[in-house]
């Protein structure tokens, strides 16, 4: 009886490890599901009236945010939007704008408008591009100011969503790609 057994035991020990052997982690990422290298953030803003343009951009080459203006705007304006992502540890610098867009349904830009301590200034984004399924992208928008003034922090972050994250609502879903705070006035 001990001789009908061997084989069976045998059959059970090689099925096991090649089970185990063949099972791969799930938990790495693909390569399409890869974090983009993104350095710097530029948003260029255009009023839709009668106005002056604003522009500003922050870099994190060093490891830190350095801006090199601040994003001036006037209160009660609207603005026209767009978003540009690079890589400027690449020579020449990689715009990285045309694969975010390359990849829309993957990614959305948040922004959030944080007033400082005593101020007045309301900032609010409306997102405007969308991707293949109608979520909303980020990379243009419309900004409107308020009528009060002062000064505030826009965060701009963009975040990665692939396989199914996005929905278009879910701000914290997947990973972050890029997490800025423009400092930000709204004067007359």
């Amino acid at each position: 009886m001990n001789k009908l057994l061997r084989p069976y035991m045998a059959f059970l020990l090689m099925g096991t490890l090649l089970f185990t052997t063949s099972c791969k982690d799930d938990d790495q990422p693909g390569p399409d599901e890869e974090e983009e290298v993104i350095t710097a953030v530029t948003i260029s803003l255009t009023p839709t009236g009668k106005g002056q343009d604003a522009e500003a951009t922050i870099s994190t080459i060093t490891g830190t945010q350095v801006q090199n203006a601040p994003l001036t705007l006037r209160p009660g304006t609207e603005y026209t939007a767009v978003v540009t992502l690079t890589d400027e540890s690449k020579t020449p610098v990689a715009d990285m704008t045309a694969e975010i867009r390359n990849e829309r349904d993957e990614h959305l830009l948040v922004y959030t408008f944080t007033p400082d301590a005593g101020s007045n200034a309301t900032v609010n984004v409306t997102i405007t591009d969308m991707d293949q399924n109608n979520r909303p992208v980020g990379l243009e928008s419309t900004v409107t100011t308020g009528a009060g003034t002062g000064n505030g922090k826009l965060k701009v972050v963009l975040k990665h969503q692939p396989g199914g994250l996005k929905t278009g609502t879910n701000t914290t879903a997947g990973s972050t790609d890029i997490d800025v705070d423009f400092n930000v006035i709204v004067a007359n």
